[in-house]
């Protein structure tokens, strides 16, 4: 069905851009993410899904763009002609430090019991480029361990990172809006 939309209207436009200093080719409507993946620029990322629209809630796949006072979230800005994309500079960086850190902060460190140890993105986004000790003193936010959300899931709301991933499938996809983020700051929880 797409290929008929982009056949009916012609090809897309294309735009040219610069990422961390080599200019490339993409069409118009491309997120910035997108486009480093076509080009093998590795930009980190929680939220992001390509089947899923982007809400841009982890901040980590932030970049700064020559001309915009601070980093923007790649996953959610189109493509522009003639922008200019660093994804790598100390302060796209340390803004992606800061965040991967408040994530973590309440995040239970059980990971040698976790299922999704090995191939964890938090795990291996803080040993790519974070491996800092974090800051917090120890105490950490507790929320239920085994939440029952039906006959094949079970919750575990101290590990999620409410990446909105599950709410997106759930409202897009099945178009059953069943979870939501209930509550604000560091109380807020994935539930029915």
């Amino acid at each position: 069905m797409a290929g008929e939309r982009q056949a009916a209207s012609g090809p897309r436009a294309k735009v040219k851009i610069v990422i961390d200093g080599r200019s490339h080719e993409f069409p118009a409507g491309l997120t910035i993410l997108e486009a480093c993946q076509r080009v093998g620029i590795k930009v980190p990322f929680f939220c992001w899904h390509p089947g899923l629209s982007a809400p841009a809630v982890c901040r980590q796949c932030l970049v700064e763009i020559k001309g915009f006072p601070k980093p923007i979230p790649s996953c959610y800005t189109p493509v522009a002609d003639k922008m200019e994309v660093i994804t790598n500079s100390p302060k796209v960086l340390e803004v992606r430090r800061q965040m991967l850190e408040f994530t973590l902060l309440n995040h239970p460190i059980d990971c040698p019991i976790c299922d999704k140890a090995g191939e964890c993105l938090l795990q291996k986004h803080y040993f790519d480029w974070d491996a800092r000790l974090a800051r917090n003193d120890g105490s950490k936010v507790r929320k239920a361990k085994v939440v029952d959300l039906g006959r094949y899931i079970v919750l575990d709301q101290e590990r999620c990172i409410l990446c909105t991933r599950c709410i997106r499938v759930c409202n897009e996809v099945a178009r059953r809006p069943d979870l939501v983020i209930a509550f604000r700051a560091d109380r807020q929880l994935l539930t029915t």
